[in-house]
């Protein structure tokens, strides 16, 4: 079920202040708790993304969590499980999961409260988000593909040559 028609549903029920507020306390909520669990059983969500994170380098923790909150289309869980998967430190993940959660949310929850008096002006505002959206994305996956393309770990732990 898609987060943007709770967070509509959530400013046609509350408003803006009040459904920005509900809405923020949520993700905090569901970014800890994503993130404890994937701790507390790494080995459940860790199979298929063994590969992805012994390719990460370090230094690239901020990149990919811009990108993959970034990336319109990929479902909210997914967004929330996937970066403590690949090893990045929760205060990296808090720092930019959060902010990018909220703002996102707060485009759906503007919508539903104002889904009974939509005018040209704020569907352009909309299309407006959506096009910086990918903007910002398409900067964070230039960014990723930057610290990709340096010196990547070994199986053993050294750095191959570029």
């Amino acid at each position: 079920f898609p987060v943007s028609v709770t967070h509509a549903v959530a400013g046609v029920r509350f408003g803006l202040p009040l459904g920005i507020a509900l809405v923020s306390l949520s993700i905090v909520i569901q970014l800890l708790a994503s993130y404890g669990l994937v701790k507390l059983a790494p080995k459940l969500f860790a199979r298929r993304l063994e590969s992805l994170r012994k390719r990460l380098p370090k230094g690239a923790h901020t990149p990919v969590t811009q990108f993959t909150m970034l990336l319109p289309g990929v479902p909210y869980f997914a967004q929330n499980y996937v970066l403590p998967v690949i090893g990045v430190p929760l205060g990296t993940y808090m720092l930019w999961s959060v902010p990018i959660h909220i703002v996102r949310s707060i485009v759906g929850i503007a919508f539903g409260d104002m889904s009974d008096d939509l005018s040209p002006l704020r569907i352009a505002g909309f299309v407006t988000y959506f096009v910086v959206i990918t903007l910002a994305c398409t900067w964070a996956f230039r960014r990723l593909q930057a610290q990709m393309k340096g010196p990547r770990p070994k199986a053993g732990g050294r750095k191959r040559p570029a």
